[in-house]
């Protein structure tokens, strides 16, 4: 009886454990099938610059290319027989670029010759059929991720983006009979001892990939009965549920890779973008062999700290590799010969323009992003550009010093394409590094005589009665504030010139001339200019308006001045250009916006006329020493009390804004002239400078005006001043002094 008693009870035990496991089986099948088909990783924002393009013609310099090509960790070869690599020949360089999945879609590996000369290219062809090419891009250069939540970084790749021999080597080290088993295979746990103890070291695992997998994504790594019981069972469902190549191209995107700084490199994609500078379907055998090795113990077999140990767990495996004949012996001891990893430049991640890169994370939530965006994985093509990034922080880093001993003087750069209403560099910190306030974006400092222009504008519209020959007085005024205070503008350098043309007052950048204008024109109607042309902070409606007591970010400035860019109209910049997800399939693509209009055309070729004035001959004549009479255009900004250092200038393709001063608002005893426009300066001369075009449109007319008066006089008088103007209908007896000369009796009989 106890016997039979015994048993009875046993098999009720049994028969409890059998129930409770097929009831706990069951909600593991519902559970993780759900979580395994819609929640398996988060993948992160990977955000790429522009790509380098290739015209004829295009403003660039051979010594530009190279730079960027070390930044992409392009390899200098003889041969070129792989991509990712160049050579240079003179002024021309070979380069096989790698294959990259675009935002206008996939484009393979392409081999071309590029030619330079005197700061330009003058051609392209590819190779080796010397079919001549009118545009040709590189793959971009990663500027950095934006992570989930968990701070996991990965680039999702498709199964059939991974190369067999990938696929091969880490099933032979890994998991031999992964297409065989359920999930959990006992054979390959004997394999793995018996190939351990040869080695006397740890060459195989006995956990299944997919075991693994479910270790990675769902347990923890607490060595205990209970933990290894769940895995084995959650990865008999996984493997039940999901097939094979589903599993083992989430393993590949899973996969942990080590650490770069404060975020985890998960997944291949990631992993050869950040050890080798490529994508997956780019990797060598020597290459796939170290990622292998990796996987045993991202952090114990970490190349950078540890080669040595590293390259002796992959020649093991190469050598694994050749034995089990998916290498040849040329392909085995070329591998053994191979460099554990490319030199490291800019590390994939490393965000070495993090003001930049914080402005698309603004950008990228204002965007209608989907909200499931981490579970395909998302691509950000920017209009970022390497090249003036590193000009912008290198003027900075030289004319700061120069210009001040003082470590409180801060500066902010923004490069802008007009053209396109894009971004393509800024500088937040004279420590470009320094993550936290962007002064760029985030700085609102009173821009002084940067409001200029707008108010010359509304002067200089048609039936205005004003034109650039007009005298204005520069002479002491007052004018009584809202609260009744007395206000007594003066100009920066303290005298009153009389009376000059309204030109010259904007090119001097004489303050009284802008009040007296701005007066005129009405504060309301500076105002509402304002609005339209994208301000969307309070502005004063007070008398020092004219003045630019308004305060605006950089970023903000270099709208403003995009009208005057742009023929007058207004536009919004952007850093974004288009949005992808990990496997290219493209949900938002930015078109430039027809944006509207501020000023018209013709309006705006006036007031040009003036900036480029100010270029020529006015408070930014060194520029036209250094590039030349109306190359450029520009405006300088000087704040009470020297606290604020402004220069904006444009060409043909960039407009560049320079903001100087403190964070604390002290003087920093500078002008726009003296601080902004010497890093304005050497940001030209890396970038080059394209010519602004100086015909001005119909009906504007080159007119004669006299000196002192202003009125219009006829073309051929010995004493003028010329500027575009509008028809200008003069009676014939108009004089060089512009007055109307009475005609004879005698005139008239034979008139």
């Amino acid at each position: 009886m106890p016997m039979r008693f015994l048993l009875k009870t046993l098999a009720k035990l049994a028969l409890a454990v059998i129930i409770t496991l097929g009831f706990y089986a069951i909600y593991l099948d519902s559970s993780l099938t759900k979580r395994f088909a819609s929640e398996r990783y988060q993948a992160s924002a990977i955000v790429y610059a522009r790509p380098l393009t290739f015209e004829p013609s295009a403003p660039l310099r051979l010594s530009q290319v190279l730079a960027e090509l070390q930044q992409l960790r392009y390899l200098e070869t003889s041969d070129l027989a792989q991509s990712g690599t160049y050579r240079r020949n003179g002024n021309q360089l070979e380069i096989h670029r790698r294959p990259f999945d675009f935002a206008s879609g996939p484009e393979m590996a392409q081999r071309v010759r590029v030619s330079f000369a005197n700061g330009r290219v003058s051609g392209v062809v590819s190779l080796p059929d010397g079919r001549p090419l009118n545009r040709f891009q590189l793959d971009p250069l990663v500027l950095g991720q934006v992570t989930g939540d968990k701070g996991e970084d990965r680039l999702l790749v498709g199964l059939e983006r991974v190369p067999n021999l990938l696929i091969e080597t880490l099933l032979l080290i890994e998991d031999r009979d992964f297409y065989h088993h359920a999930g959990v295979s006992l054979s390959s746990i004997g394999r793995a001892a018996l190939a351990n103890i040869v080695a006397m070291e740890t060459v195989q695992g006995g956990s299944t990939l997919t075991q693994q997998l479910v270790k990675n994504l769902y347990l923890t790594r607490a060595q205990t009965l209970w933990r290894k019981a769940n895995e084995a069972l959650m990865a008999l469902i996984i493997d039940f549920r999901f097939s094979k190549n589903e599993i083992l191209e989430t393993y590949f995107n899973e996969i942990y890779f080590g650490q770069d700084g404060g975020r985890a490199i998960h997944g291949i994609g990631l992993a050869s973008r950040f050890y080798f500078g490529k994508s997956v379907e780019e990797l060598k055998p020597a290459e796939m062999a170290m990622l292998v090795a990796i996987v045993k113990g991202p952090s114990y077999y970490n190349p950078h700290r540890y080669p040595e140990r590293v390259k002796q767990r992959r020649d093991m495996i190469l050598q694994l590799m050749f034995a089990e004949d998916l290498l040849s012996q040329p392909a085995y001891l070329a591998a053994l010969d191979e460099p554990l990893v490319v030199p490291k430049g800019p590390r994939v991640g490393q965000t070495w323009a993090p003001h930049y890169l914080a402005q698309v994370k603004t950008e990228l939530s204002q965007l209608n992003v989907p909200k499931d965006w981490a579970q395909q994985g998302l691509r950000v093509f920017t209009y970022f550009d390497p090249l003036a990034q590193k000009i912008a922080e290198t003027s900075v880093a030289n004319q700061l010093p120069r210009l001040s001993e003082a470590q409180e003087l801060q500066a902010a750069v923004v490069i802008a394409e007009p053209e396109h209403a894009s971004v393509v560099a800024l500088v937040g910190d004279r420590k470009p590094q320094q993550v936290g306030f962007n002064r760029a974006t985030m700085a609102m400092r009173q821009v002084g005589s940067l409001i200029k222009p707008t108010i010359y504008g509304l002067a200089l519209e048609q039936g205005s009665g004003y034109h650039l020959g007009t005298i204005l007085e520069d002479r002491p005024m007052e004018l009584q504030e809202a609260d009744g205070t007395i206000w007594s503008p003066n100009n920066y350098d303290g005298e009153f010139r009389g009376s000059l043309m309204l030109y010259d007052a904007l090119a001097q950048s004489r303050n009284v001339p802008a009040v007296r204008l701005g007066m005129s024109v009405g504060i309301p109607a500076i105002v509402t200019r304002l609005t339209a042309a994208g301000i969307d902070t309070p502005i004063p409606a007070v008398p020092s308006l004219t003045l630019g007591s308004v305060e605006l970010s950089p970023l903000q400035v270099t709208e403003l001045y995009g009208v005057w860019a742009q023929q007058g109209r207004y536009r919004s910049f952007a850093t974004i250009q288009a949005l992808t997800d990990h496997r290219g399939i493209e949900f938002y693509q930015r078109r430039p916006p027809a944006g509207y209009e501020v000023f018209d055309e013709v309006t705006t070729a006036l007031v040009n006329y003036g900036l480029r004035g100010v270029v020529n001959e006015g408070t930014g004549k060194a520029l036209a020493q250094l590039f030349g009479v109306d190359a450029l255009a520009g405006k300088s900004g000087t704040t009470n009390d020297y606290r604020d250092s402004w220069f904006v200038a444009y060409d043909q393709d960039k407009l560049v804004t320079v903001w100087l001063g403190r964070d604390d608002n002290q003087p920093i005893h500078l002008t726009g002239s003296s601080g902004a426009l010497p890093v304005v300066a050497e940001i030209y001369s890396q970038l080059g400078v394209r010519a602004l075009a100086t015909q001005p449109p119909e009906p504007l007319q080159l007119s004669a005006f006299h000196p002192q008066t202003g009125v219009v006089i006829p073309l051929d008088c010995p004493e003028q001043r010329r500027f575009p103007a509008y028809p200008q209908n003069l009676p014939e007896q108009v004089n060089c002094e512009g007055e109307l000369e009475e005609r004879s009796w005698w005139e008239k009989l034979f008139d």
